[in-house]
C-alpha cells in the first residue's frame, strides 16, 4: 500500500540514520561523482532524498542515494528527507526506477543559447558539446550569402 501524502514536507535528518536500499540499480563514473559534489559545493542540497517511512522499511533510501553518498563524502552530517510510505516492496523498487529512469532529454536547440564555459562547469563533455553546437554550425552552412 501507497499512503497517499496530502502536503509532501521537507525534514532534515541525520545521514547516518539513512540506509541505502539494496536493489539500487544506478552506477556513477568518478566524473559524474566530481560533477555532483561541485553542484552540492555551490548550491547545497536543493533536491531531498525519498526515504520510506513504512515502520519495517524506515529509513531506506529510495531515491538519491548518489546525492547521499556524495553528500556524506563532503562531510554533511544531515540531509533534507522527503518521507513517504509505501508497504510494498515492489512498489518501493518501481518508484526507485521511475524516479532514475525518468529523467527526460535535453533540448539541444535551448542548451545551444547558454555560454559552453558553463555547459562544461556543469557537466557536459566534449562529444556532448559537439553535438549540441553542431546545430549551430549547420544552420551557418544553410544560410546563403549575400550578393
Amino acid at each position: 500500500m501507497i499512503a497517499k501524502t496530502k502536503e509532501l514536507s521537507i525534514v532534515y535528518i541525520d545521514i547516518d540514520a539513512l540506509k541505502p536500499s539494496e536493489y539500487n540499480p544506478r552506477k556513477s563514473s568518478p566524473k559524474e561523482c566530481a560533477d555532483l559534489k561541485n553542484s552540492i559545493q555551490t548550491f547545497g542540497l536543493v533536491d531531498p532524498v525519498i526515504v520510506n517511512s513504512f515502520p519495517e522499511r524506515k529509513n531506506i533510501i529510495i531515491g538519491g542515494h548518489f546525492r547521499c553518498r556524495m553528500a556524506k563524502e563532503l562531510g554533511y552530517t544531515k540531509v533534507p528527507v522527503t518521507y513517504i510510505e509505501i508497504s510494498n516492496i515492489s512498489k518501493e523498487k518501481e518508484l526507485n526506477l521511475r524516479l532514475n529512469k525518468n529523467s527526460g532529454e535535453f533540448d539541444l536547440e535551448l542548451l545551444a543559447a547558454f555560454d559552453e564555459s558553463m555547459l562544461l562547469d556543469v557537466g557536459f563533455d566534449s562529444t556532448e558539446l559537439d553535438e549540441i553546437f553542431a546545430m549551430d554550425s549547420e544552420e551557418k552552412d544553410d544560410e546563403v550569402p549575400d550578393g
